[in-house]
Protein backbone atom coordinates (compact mmCIF):
# COMPACT_ATOMS: atom_id res chain seq x y z
CA UNK A 1 0.00 0.00 0.00
CA UNK A 2 2.95 2.27 0.84
CA UNK A 3 4.67 1.34 -2.12
CA UNK A 4 1.39 2.16 -4.09
CA UNK A 5 0.31 5.68 -2.69
CA UNK A 6 4.25 6.66 -3.41
CA UNK A 7 3.64 5.86 -7.38
CA UNK A 8 0.69 7.99 -6.96
CA UNK A 9 2.47 11.18 -6.28
CA UNK A 10 5.21 11.06 -8.60
CA UNK A 11 3.14 12.31 -11.81
CA UNK A 12 2.15 15.31 -9.72
CA UNK A 13 5.82 16.06 -8.86
CA UNK A 14 6.67 15.39 -12.44
CA UNK A 15 3.94 17.95 -13.56
CA UNK A 16 5.16 20.27 -10.93
CA UNK A 17 8.44 20.66 -12.57
CA UNK A 18 7.68 20.96 -15.56
CA UNK A 19 5.41 24.46 -14.67
CA UNK A 20 8.47 25.49 -13.55
CA UNK A 21 10.52 24.91 -16.40
CA UNK A 22 7.83 26.33 -18.48
CA UNK A 23 7.73 29.45 -16.28
CA UNK A 24 11.12 29.95 -16.71
CA UNK A 25 11.29 29.86 -20.34
CA UNK A 26 8.54 32.22 -20.46
CA UNK A 27 10.63 34.94 -18.33
CA UNK A 28 13.80 34.23 -20.13
CA UNK A 29 11.18 34.74 -23.29
CA UNK A 30 10.13 38.08 -22.05
CA UNK A 31 13.84 39.11 -20.93
CA UNK A 32 14.91 38.47 -24.50
CA UNK A 33 12.42 40.21 -25.85
CA UNK A 34 13.24 43.28 -23.95
CA UNK A 35 16.56 43.57 -24.63
CA UNK A 36 16.20 43.08 -28.63
CA UNK A 37 13.02 46.16 -29.01
CA UNK A 38 13.74 49.80 -28.77
CA UNK A 39 11.48 51.80 -26.42
CA UNK A 40 10.90 54.89 -26.24
CA UNK A 41 13.20 56.88 -23.56
CA UNK A 42 15.83 53.74 -24.57
CA UNK A 43 19.24 54.62 -25.17
CA UNK A 44 19.84 55.50 -28.67
CA UNK A 45 23.01 54.49 -30.57
CA UNK A 46 26.33 56.45 -30.47
CA UNK A 47 28.13 58.02 -33.58
CA UNK A 48 31.39 59.58 -33.21
CA UNK A 49 33.81 62.92 -34.20
CA UNK A 50 37.42 63.25 -33.89
CA UNK A 51 39.59 65.66 -32.78
CA UNK A 52 43.69 65.28 -33.46
CA UNK A 53 45.20 68.52 -31.06
CA UNK A 54 48.36 69.66 -29.39
CA UNK A 55 47.06 68.46 -25.97
CA UNK A 56 50.65 68.55 -24.54
CA UNK A 57 53.76 71.18 -24.93
CA UNK A 58 53.37 74.68 -26.78
CA UNK A 59 50.53 74.59 -28.16
CA UNK A 60 48.43 72.77 -25.52
CA UNK A 61 46.46 75.90 -24.90
CA UNK A 62 44.97 75.56 -28.12
CA UNK A 63 44.15 71.81 -28.28
CA UNK A 64 41.83 72.16 -25.28
CA UNK A 65 40.26 75.15 -26.58
CA UNK A 66 39.45 73.36 -29.48
CA UNK A 67 38.44 70.39 -27.63
CA UNK A 68 36.30 72.87 -25.59
CA UNK A 69 34.44 74.24 -28.31
CA UNK A 70 33.65 70.73 -29.97
CA UNK A 71 32.65 69.63 -26.52
CA UNK A 72 29.98 72.06 -26.22
CA UNK A 73 28.44 71.51 -29.65
CA UNK A 74 28.39 68.31 -29.73
CA UNK A 75 26.80 68.39 -26.34
CA UNK A 76 24.34 71.03 -27.45
CA UNK A 77 23.27 68.33 -30.57
CA UNK A 78 22.78 65.50 -28.33
CA UNK A 79 20.69 68.05 -25.64
CA UNK A 80 18.73 68.78 -29.12
CA UNK A 81 18.18 65.02 -29.95
CA UNK A 82 21.18 64.09 -31.45
CA UNK A 83 21.61 63.19 -34.69
CA UNK A 84 18.54 62.97 -37.07
CA UNK A 85 17.32 62.20 -33.80
CA UNK A 86 18.28 59.30 -34.13
CA UNK A 87 21.94 58.86 -32.78
CA UNK A 88 23.93 60.61 -29.77
CA UNK A 89 27.34 61.93 -30.64
CA UNK A 90 30.64 61.56 -28.96
CA UNK A 91 33.44 62.99 -29.21
CA UNK A 92 37.45 61.33 -29.18
CA UNK A 93 40.18 63.39 -28.80
CA UNK A 94 43.69 62.24 -29.81
CA UNK A 95 46.95 64.24 -28.63
CA UNK A 96 48.99 64.83 -32.04
CA UNK A 97 51.38 66.85 -30.59
CA UNK A 98 51.61 69.45 -33.02
CA UNK A 99 53.84 66.86 -34.88
CA UNK A 100 53.26 65.87 -38.70
CA UNK A 101 53.83 61.78 -37.40
CA UNK A 102 51.84 61.69 -34.34
CA UNK A 103 49.13 63.29 -36.64
CA UNK A 104 49.53 60.38 -38.75
CA UNK A 105 49.65 57.99 -36.22
CA UNK A 106 46.08 59.34 -34.79
CA UNK A 107 44.12 59.15 -37.95
CA UNK A 108 45.15 55.48 -37.96
CA UNK A 109 43.73 55.45 -34.68
CA UNK A 110 40.77 57.23 -35.56
CA UNK A 111 40.24 55.23 -38.35
CA UNK A 112 40.51 51.64 -36.30
CA UNK A 113 37.16 52.60 -34.66
CA UNK A 114 34.30 52.24 -37.13
CA UNK A 115 31.97 54.41 -35.37
CA UNK A 116 34.50 57.51 -35.75
CA UNK A 117 32.72 59.10 -39.03
CA UNK A 118 35.31 62.29 -39.39
CA UNK A 119 38.12 64.10 -37.45
CA UNK A 120 38.72 67.72 -36.65
CA UNK A 121 42.58 68.61 -36.75
CA UNK A 122 45.43 69.97 -39.01
CA UNK A 123 46.07 73.22 -37.04
CA UNK A 124 49.26 74.05 -38.38
CA UNK A 125 51.25 72.85 -41.55
CA UNK A 126 52.80 69.99 -39.99
CA UNK A 127 49.47 68.23 -38.86
CA UNK A 128 47.37 69.44 -41.94
CA UNK A 129 50.06 67.09 -43.68
CA UNK A 130 48.12 64.39 -42.22
CA UNK A 131 45.19 64.73 -44.74
CA UNK A 132 46.34 62.66 -47.57
CA UNK A 133 46.62 59.79 -45.17
CA UNK A 134 42.68 60.12 -43.92
CA UNK A 135 42.40 60.18 -47.71
CA UNK A 136 44.01 56.97 -47.75
CA UNK A 137 41.63 55.94 -45.02
CA UNK A 138 38.67 56.86 -46.59
CA UNK A 139 37.64 59.11 -43.03
CA UNK A 140 37.10 63.20 -43.68
CA UNK A 141 39.90 65.30 -42.08
CA UNK A 142 38.62 69.03 -41.67
CA UNK A 143 40.76 71.39 -41.18
CA UNK A 144 41.14 75.42 -40.36
CA UNK A 145 41.86 77.96 -42.82
CA UNK A 146 44.77 79.44 -40.48
CA UNK A 147 47.88 78.33 -38.76
CA UNK A 148 47.90 78.11 -34.83
CA UNK A 149 51.61 78.47 -35.08
CA UNK A 150 51.22 81.99 -36.77
CA UNK A 151 48.63 83.64 -34.63
CA UNK A 152 46.83 84.56 -37.94
CA UNK A 153 43.84 83.57 -36.75
CA UNK A 154 40.55 85.95 -36.96
CA UNK A 155 39.83 87.46 -33.74
CA UNK A 156 35.83 88.31 -33.58
CA UNK A 157 33.74 86.36 -31.25
CA UNK A 158 30.12 86.02 -30.22
CA UNK A 159 29.20 87.17 -26.83
CA UNK A 160 26.83 84.93 -26.58
CA UNK A 161 28.95 81.95 -27.40
CA UNK A 162 31.44 83.29 -25.17
CA UNK A 163 29.03 82.78 -22.45
CA UNK A 164 27.96 79.09 -23.46
CA UNK A 165 31.85 78.38 -23.76
CA UNK A 166 33.13 79.73 -20.52
CA UNK A 167 30.16 77.40 -18.70
CA UNK A 168 31.86 74.15 -20.23
CA UNK A 169 35.24 75.10 -19.74
CA UNK A 170 35.50 75.97 -16.30
CA UNK A 171 35.77 79.89 -17.18
CA UNK A 172 38.40 79.56 -19.90
CA UNK A 173 36.94 82.77 -22.58
CA UNK A 174 37.15 81.18 -25.98
CA UNK A 175 39.38 82.20 -28.93
CA UNK A 176 38.93 81.63 -32.90
CA UNK A 177 39.79 78.32 -32.38
CA UNK A 178 37.33 77.67 -30.06
CA UNK A 179 34.81 79.34 -32.48
CA UNK A 180 36.26 77.11 -35.47
CA UNK A 181 36.08 74.02 -33.68
CA UNK A 182 32.35 74.54 -32.57
CA UNK A 183 31.06 75.57 -36.06
CA UNK A 184 32.73 72.90 -37.72
CA UNK A 185 31.88 70.35 -35.04
CA UNK A 186 28.52 71.35 -36.21
CA UNK A 187 29.12 71.00 -40.07
CA UNK A 188 30.03 67.24 -39.49
CA UNK A 189 27.11 66.48 -37.73
CA UNK A 190 24.74 67.91 -40.15
CA UNK A 191 26.88 65.88 -42.34
CA UNK A 192 26.32 62.73 -40.56
CA UNK A 193 22.76 63.73 -40.47
CA UNK A 194 22.39 64.27 -44.45
CA UNK A 195 24.24 61.20 -44.55
CA UNK A 196 21.16 59.10 -43.23
CA UNK A 197 18.06 60.93 -44.91
CA UNK A 198 17.61 57.81 -46.93
CA UNK A 199 16.81 55.74 -43.87
CA UNK A 200 20.03 53.66 -43.22
CA UNK A 201 22.74 53.90 -40.91
CA UNK A 202 25.61 56.87 -41.84
CA UNK A 203 28.72 55.90 -43.15
CA UNK A 204 32.43 57.18 -43.80
CA UNK A 205 31.66 57.63 -47.17
CA UNK A 206 28.73 58.70 -47.53
CA UNK A 207 29.32 61.89 -44.59
CA UNK A 208 32.51 62.47 -47.31
CA UNK A 209 30.01 63.63 -50.07
CA UNK A 210 27.39 64.94 -47.62
CA UNK A 211 30.46 67.21 -46.35
CA UNK A 212 31.37 68.35 -49.48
Amino acid sequence: MHHRDGNRTRPKATLRGLRTVALAGSVLLCLFLLVGCSFPGSVKPTVKIGLSAPFEGLYRDTGYEALYGARLAVRERNADGGVGERFLVELVALNDFNEADKAIEQAQKMAVDRQVLGVLGGFSPDTASAASEYDRLGLTYLMPKFDISQDDAPAAVDAEFAARYAAQSGGAEPGPVAVWAYSTAYKLMDAIGAAMRDGGPPSRSLVQVAGE
